[in-house]
């Protein structure tokens, strides 16, 4: 975005998108976005507000106008790895909206190596995203980078759970070689959650594209 856009910012970004929206003036939220300094935090609420509400309230000729806009407020953004998350965001809203490719394009296949990589099988992936049919085909990159970090998350919070569950000692007692065989299967089972999530962690930022 060029700063002769910008204005000053009097009240929060996301509060005028938020209101914007509940009265389904998508035309003034999008203006909102373009008017204000795009940040990783208020602004991408913003953004994230008027996407996922615009995907529930505009049909035909608005929704197509509306998707332009979305796409030009995408597209002018300077920073390249935000107008990545901007993208990530429309996909893990569970909207439609073509943002333009601020993404890496990769087929099925090239999935396939980037999670070889990192010791996933395609067939746990196929369990959580949504893959094309051919191995050649183009993936939603978006879309599977959403799903891999949702997946990492729901690993990560399970293994903060069974840590909960350890007595403090555990570590201390298995360097000993006095850990009860039962706590040291939880505290392996741990270790294994925070593996899994490290590793769909991982798939997400390969697919992200490095140097971004």
């Amino acid at each position: 975005m060029t700063t002769a856009r910008i204005v000053p910012e009097y009240t929060r970004v996301s509060d005028d998108a938020a209101i914007l929206c509940r009265r389904k003036d998508f035309p003034r939220a999008v203006n909102v976005l373009q008017r204000r300094d795009p940040d990783r935090r208020r602004w991408r609420l913003a953004f994230r507000t008027v996407a996922w509400s615009g995907e529930q309230a505009v049909e035909g000729a608005r929704r197509n106008w509306l998707e332009g806009a979305l796409r030009e407020v995408v597209q002018g953004v300077g920073d390249r790895r935000l107008r990545g998350e901007l993208a990530i965001d429309a996909a893990e809203l569970d909207t439609t909206w073509d943002v333009g490719s601020v993404l890496p394009t990769y087929t099925a296949r090239d999935l396939w190596g980037l999670a070889d990589r990192v010791d996933l099988p395609m067939q746990y992936l196929a369990m959580v995203t949504k893959l094309p049919t051919s191995i050649t085909a183009p993936i939603h990159t978006a879309r599977v980078i959403a799903d891999c970090r949702r997946t990492s998350e729901a690993h990560r919070t399970v293994a903060i759970q069974l840590a909960s569950e350890l007595p403090s000692t555990a570590m201390i007692e298995e360097v000993r070689g006095t850990l009860d065989a039962r706590v040291a299967e939880k505290l392996n089972e741990m270790r294994g959650q925070q593996e899994a999530a490290r590793r769909w962690r991982e798939l997400a930022h390969q697919l992200f594209g490095s140097g971004q």
